[in-house]
């Protein structure tokens, strides 16, 4: 039993482990989508704003002197006009470059006039940019564009926007780009993931919390289990007792009868022997149910209350269809069985009315279903029948007795096998048909 314990405590440890690294492994990956998502849709954000600034730049600049400019591709007064207006717009936008570029057959743009950060120096005409091939495409196509961020060692971490720019008649003269610092939007990224390390802790504990509950419910369940079977296994030990001591009065009174036939049979009296012969065989064709209820448990359960029900001076009669029952546990139908004809024995003698004391007991085959049904006389309030599967309710006079739980383990075990139960009272007449 120690090993088993053992195990099954491995077994918990093991599944506790794993459910917390499988929850850590997601969090992660939430956190990562996180970051990648905050810093991708703060980038969209930033590149639709300066997309609408360079916008702005390409209709305010001065196509004639930009057309010199593209004609003569030197540094002269026309591109330090433009480098001029270049230059406001950078300042005013806090941008790394603004510039114009050259599109040409290739895939690689150059730049025109670019308007630099202070203290870096040079020219730029002509040079090739690092604005990616497939957005120069879109730039060609006369489409508007953004890059990833770019991480260059000579000009840090920063992304691309452009426009296209057209001259008057419509032609394509090239684009306006503006370079913008990244480090923000990395920052933003940071700040994501700082900000959810919280949720990354309150989802750790969510797991605990949850992992905690679910133990919980297992054990409670367990333990509900055990109490059920235990409760099954005492009613059956129970009605074995109450079995086995019929059989122990029957033999009593078979040694008995014996003693009486020899007597009789000594003394000549051949008629009275007969006649007590006669007696003692209607008793016994009566008490013989092995017959005819083929489940052994459900016929030890059966002889047991028809003794009790014969005590009593209460008539027990059975009718079932040569059938096992065998879809219902043996402890679910001394489950059954137990309680109602404890519950129908009860109510037959308190009962004082005209109807006969009589229970009847029909056990049916129905194919895909068994029907279980017990009809007996009783006096019940409209109270009683109203609350009469309700956990604790009894009709005892004595409430403080262990009673009133015989109906609500029959609801309960009827549910087990989603089965159902019709209650009905009519004329002094209590029948509850079982169906499962």
């Amino acid at each position: 039993m120690k090993i088993l314990g053992d195990r099954h405590k491995k077994k918990i440890a093991f599944f506790i482990l794993v459910s917390i690294l499988a929850v850590c492994l997601l969090t992660f990956f939430k956190v990562l989508l996180s970051y990648f998502s905050t810093d991708k849709v703060s980038q969209v954000t930033l590149a639709k704003q300066y997309i609408a600034i360079a916008e702005n730049i390409a209709a305010g600049l001065n196509r004639d002197t930009y057309a010199k400019v593209l004609a003569e591709k030197k540094d002269d007064g026309n591109s330090d006009s433009i480098k001029s207006y270049l230059e406001e717009y950078r300042k005013r936008i806090d941008a790394l470059y603004v510039y114009t570029l050259l599109l040409d057959e290739t895939d690689v743009a150059k730049t025109m006039v670019a308007a630099s950060p202070p203290g870096i120096d040079g020219a730029f005409m002509l040079v090739p940019c690092t604005v990616p091939p497939e957005q120069v495409n879109q730039a060609k196509r006369g489409e508007v564009y953004y890059t990833n961020v770019i991480r260059d060692p000579s000009h840090g971490v920063y992304f691309s926007v452009g426009v296209p720019l057209y001259d008057s008649s419509g032609e394509l003269m090239g684009a306006i780009g503006i370079d913008i610092d990244a480090s923000d939007i990395e920052s933003i990224g940071r700040e994501a993931i700082d900000s959810n390390r919280i949720i990354f802790a309150l989802d750790i504990l969510f797991v605990l919390v949850l992992l905690t509950l679910i133990f919980v419910l297992r054990k409670w369940y367990r333990t509900r289990l055990k109490l059920d079977l235990r409760e099954s296994e005492m009613t059956y030990i129970s009605e074995m007792g109450k079995i086995m001591s019929s059989i122990k009065t029957s033999r009593h009174d078979l040694l008995n009868h014996l003693q009486v036939l020899n007597g009789l049979l000594r003394m000549r009296k051949y008629d009275r022997a007969n006649e007590y012969l006669n007696q003692l065989s209607v008793e016994s064709r009566t008490l013989d149910l092995s017959v005819r209820v083929k489940n052994p448990v459900l016929m030890v359960l059966l002889q047991s209350k028809w003794e009790l029900a014969n005590a009593k001076n209460i008539e027990l009669q059975i009718e079932t269809d040569p059938d096992e029952f065998d879809r219902v546990s043996s402890m679910d139908l001394v489950k059954l069985f137990a309680n109602l004809l404890d519950n129908a024995i009860e109510a037959v003698e308190s009962y004082e009315g005209e109807h006969p004391r009589r229970i009847r007991v029909v056990c049916r085959n129905g194919g895909s279903k068994y029907v279980f049904t017990v009809e007996n006389p009783a006096t019940l309030s409209p109270q009683a029948q109203k609350l009469l599967f309700r956990q604790g309710y009894t009709t005892k006079p004595n409430e403080n007795e262990a009673r009133g739980h015989g109906m609500t383990i029959i609801r309960n075990t009827v549910d087990n096998y989603r089965g159902e139960i019709r209650f009905r009272y009519e004329e002094e007449k209590v029948e509850i048909q079982i169906t499962i």
